[in-house]
């Protein structure tokens, strides 16, 4: 680890790289499925992948990554959060493009165009400088725990803990010095470094005084990751036995959120995802003896008790999440409290509690310890169990029936609350019985007993991805109401423009049927083939592909819209791209007798097709009635409209 001079005022965001070509390598060199996958448990269904959307509270497989045929872009079905690599890496990490565009880059070993920093770059803090201030502060630590004095303490409570030389490297482990100023004089002649380093939670504003102190001070550091395994956060063990607090965590920053952060996630995802089963304990030591046994599966809360984001998180990489807590009191009660969070979650949950005296690190380090461990974790009990097993143990200090009367209506509060009258019907009938079982009451006296109109979690409504049956019609259309489109041309244009961004070799037929710009109303449609129609009549620019697309698109709704119509054009073709020349010709040729309709209806309404008045009495009724059915009959079948049922 070499000494690097920290310098937090020369990051810089999008406009330090120069050409496009950079954004096209990097998004050609990125595997979408792979970007993805780390932080989503994706299976293959059908021609996609699919599975739990990052960007909402998804109780369902509702997003698709689709790859084939170069056209590499994720949507939800759902939320309709829809792009290509750079728009995940930003909407998921909360990046602006340039730090998205460096992180991709840097995984796909790209070196990238540089340009001059923005004198911008200089008016404070912002995300890139905070990453660089942690990650030289992580730096910082590591020395100081090699050094032969200053890390000497430190390095013998890592040895008494039993943490290998590998670990100390692999969880990068460090040490604050014994000092005030161990972190602040090194970055004190640089304001714009020490603002940064206080906003980072390194350093502390001392209070009826100018200065800094550091905020860490003769402390073994556990540096806090994110999910892509950059420094965020410290968390730093007292070394001196009269020292308080005994463990101490960075303050919450731009960087660090302690709801949704969990320790070792981003050494654990790959497991978690391989083996669909999270382990959750409590501290860092637990994670690290785990990580040290082979148990990789491990990752830990950070001082906090569980919540719905960290739920949320373990929810898309796992099928089953195992919470781990000791024996007494304060384990049992986070243990309740842990079902209470992931009791509605789309996830197994089970609970493990360790046998008395007993916690994870201590269990993992003595002799046959993670045998002991795997068998806890394997037996562990389902969360509804471990309910009634509370249950039934409160209904055995019950006495009288008023007493137990009581305690069932509190219970079934409980449940109602937690999401229970949502839960699947097989699951809530074996609850039901058991209770029935417990309280010796008929299962329909219990059912009547449930409270009702208790607000319970959100759920998904999202639809499946793909394969799934949807409204012919997209979900995009505005209502017929919000301007003057009629609804046989808005699902006529649709039909074109979707068939146009599954297949873009379809695009000479909408050429042959004089389709342009113009002649599209729909406002979402317009705007997307104000794009893709200039785009596609290119002869020396870059290629299409829905991934490119949605890169220019920069409005969430016109992405959206982008990829369902995608979607529409591939289920118009039954997936096979050999058939869609034939589907644009009908629909191209639809799309045009709406149009010469609706141009003949709006000239007789005005005058009629000789510039007369229609409707007299003597007989121009008729006349206009016959040229209707003979234009009628010019017009031909008209497969487009019959397919959307909408001849009518």
């Amino acid at each position: 680890m070499g000494r690097r001079h920290l310098d937090v005022t020369s990051s810089t965001g999008q406009s330090d790289y120069s050409d496009h070509g950079d954004v096209d390598r990097v998004r050609e060199a990125t595997d979408l499925v792979k970007l993805i996958g780390q932080y989503v448990a994706l299976k293959p269904k059908g021609r996609e992948y699919v599975g739990l959307c990052p960007f909402h509270d998804d109780h369902r497989p509702s997003m698709a990554v689709v790859t084939h045929k170069g056209r590499a872009f994720y949507n939800c079905f759902s939320c309709g959060k829809s792009g290509d690599c750079f728009t995940f890496v930003m909407d998921y990490h909360k990046m602006d493009f340039g730090d998205a565009l460096r992180h991709l880059a840097e995984n796909a070993g790209i070196t990238l165009s540089r340009r001059e920093p923005s004198a911008e770059a200089s008016r404070g803090p912002r995300k890139t400088d905070l990453l660089a201030a942690v990650e030289y502060a992580r730096d910082f630590f590591r020395r100081t725990l090699a050094d032969e004095q200053l890390g000497a303490d430190a390095r013998n409570v890592i040895a008494r803990r039993g943490i290998s030389d590998e670990m100390t490297e692999h969880f990068q482990l460090g040490a604050a010095p014994d000092s005030f100023d161990g972190l602040q004089r090194v970055i004190a002649g640089r304001p714009a470094s020490v603002r940064t380093a206080v906003t980072a939670g390194l350093l502390r504003e001392r209070t009826g005084s100018e200065g800094t102190y550091d905020t860490f001070r003769n402390r073994l550091i556990f540096p806090i990751c994110d999910e892509m395994g950059r420094p965020i956060a410290f968390g730093g063990r007292i070394i001196d036995p009269d020292d308080q607090p005994k463990y101490l965590n960075s303050p919450e920053t731009p960087l660090f959120d302690k709801s949704r952060t969990l320790y070792g996630l981003h050494l654990a995802r790959r497991a978690i995802i391989e083996s669909q089963q999270a382990i959750v304990v409590e501290g860092y030591t637990d994670v690290i003896a785990g990580h040290q046994a082979g148990v990789t599966n491990v990752v830990a809360t950070l001082g906090t008790a569980l919540t719905k984001q960290h739920a949320d998180v373990l929810a898309r990489l796992a099928d089953s999440v195992v919470l781990v807590f000791d024996a007494d009191d304060a384990g049992r009660r986070a243990a309740d409290r842990g079902v209470e969070v992931f009791f509605a979650a789309p996830v197994d949950v089970r609970i493990c509690v360790l046998p008395e005296g007993q916690d994870p690190d201590t269990l993992l380090r003595a002799d046959g310890g993670v045998e002991q461990f795997r068998s806890a974790v394997a037996s562990a009990v389902d969360a509804l169990a471990y309910k009634l097993e509370r249950f039934e143990s409160s209904l055995a200090d019950a006495t009288g029936i008023s007493a137990r009367q009581k305690r069932l209506e509190a219970f079934l509060t409980e449940l109602v609350t937690l999401g229970f009258t949502a839960m699947d019907g097989v699951r809530k009938a074996m609850v039901l019985n058991r209770l029935a079982e417990l309280t010796r009451v008929p299962v329909a006296d219990i059912e009547r007993a449930l409270p009702r109109g208790r607000t319970v979690g959100p759920r998904s409504t999202g639809e499946r991805p793909a394969d799934t049956e949807t409204s012919p019609t997209p979900t995009l259309l505005p209502a017929e109401s919000a301007f003057p489109v009629s609804r046989a041309r808005r699902i006529a244009e649709a039909d074109v423009l979707g068939l146009l961004l599954f297949e873009p070799e379809t695009a000479r037929e909408v050429a042959e049927a004089k389709l342009a710009a113009k002649d599209f109303l729909v406002p979402e449609v317009r705007q997307v083939v104000d794009v893709v129609l200039p785009w596609l009549e290119e002869t020396d620019g870059p290629e299409f592909s829905m991934s490119a697309l949605l890169s220019r698109l920069a409005d969430d709704q016109l992405r959206a819209a982008a990829s369902r119509l995608y979607f529409e054009g591939q289920k118009r073709c039954g997936g096979d791209g050999d058939s869609a020349q034939q589907h644009m010709i009908e629909a191209a040729t639809a799309l045009r007798s709406r149009i010469e309709t609706e141009q003949y209806e709006a000239q007789l309404a005005a005058g009629g097709p000789d510039g007369q008045q229609t409707g007299s009495a003597d007989g121009d009724e008729s006349e206009f009635v016959i040229e209707r059915i003979r234009r009628r009959e010019r017009q031909g079948n008209r497969p487009a409209a019959i397919w959307h049922g909408a001849r009518g």
